[in-house]
């Protein structure tokens, strides 16, 4: 491995070493599992100070792109998926476009009134009946993310007794219901995991997690879901499209 370090630069040794290493997992010179080499390897390597060595590992790790086996190493963690904010697709979806097996599994899936606020996201009345679902996404096994999902009673009856577990949501509201899912609005949000959603994927509590909070509407603008995804920081990112009107 060549790390060549300029040391005439002002960039910090450590923010050096930091910066080639990241580009070489993210052209995939370094795999998904492939050893990095030991703060003890680095130091000699680059001929700098272990604590030097010890800063690059710290940042390379706290931004996913390594883990650590206490006794064993450190190695490049598996890429992470973005979190596209110009598609329209649902989870499973997403998954299988990217060569890995989705599946779910539902944590509730109850029928209640609807809160001022889901009423006014879906378009309907405070106290009507909404679908309430939560579900547990997986990819090839992995717990990725939990949705928190409202949707209206009487545009989706019997929606309930769907195989959700099985099936694509959005699909099933194509094929059954005829709705063609045109536009969404996304709010996104960085925070920390609360027990239950710790728990749930998999993570330690307060690891953080990026909040997705998406109304679908169809192309007559009539709401159809109202969804809160709540994803693990550590195998997702947010990617963003920006284009300038001015031009």
């Amino acid at each position: 491995m060549n790390l060549p370090l300029d040391r005439a630069s002002q960039v910090p040794l450590y923010a050096q070493i930091h910066e080639k290493l990241r580009r070489q997992i993210e052209r995939d010179e370094l795999k998904a599992g492939a050893a990095v080499p030991s703060e003890r390897e680095l130091a000699e390597l680059c001929k700098v100070s272990r604590m030097t060595a010890r800063q690059a590992l710290n940042s390379l790790k706290s931004e996913g792109f390594v883990y650590q086996e206490r006794g064993i190493g450190t190695f490049v963690a598996k890429r992470k998926l973005d979190v596209h904010t110009r598609n329209l697709a649902g989870f499973t979806e997403e998954m299988r476009g990217r060569g890995l097996v989705p599946s779910s599994k539902i944590l509730l899936s109850e029928r209640e009134r609807a809160g001022p606020d889901t009423a006014t996201e879906l378009g309907i009345n405070a106290g009507d009946e909404v679908f309430h679902f939560q579900r547990l996404r997986l990819a090839d096994d992995l717990p990725l993310a939990f949705e928190d999902a409202y949707l209206p009673v009487r545009r989706f009856p019997d929606l309930d007794k769907k195989n959700l577990e099985k099936e694509s949501l959005y699909k099933i509201l194509g094929s059954v219901y005829g709705i063609v899912m045109h536009h969404a609005e996304e709010v996104l949000e960085a925070t920390c995991a609360d027990r239950k959603i710790a728990d749930a994927l998999k993570i330690k509590l307060k690891s953080p997690i990026l909040i997705v909070h998406r109304v679908v509407f169809t192309e007559s603008n009539l709401a159809v879901e109202s969804v809160r995804t709540f994803y693990r920081a550590d195998r997702y990112r947010a990617t963003f499209f920006l284009t300038n009107n001015a031009v």
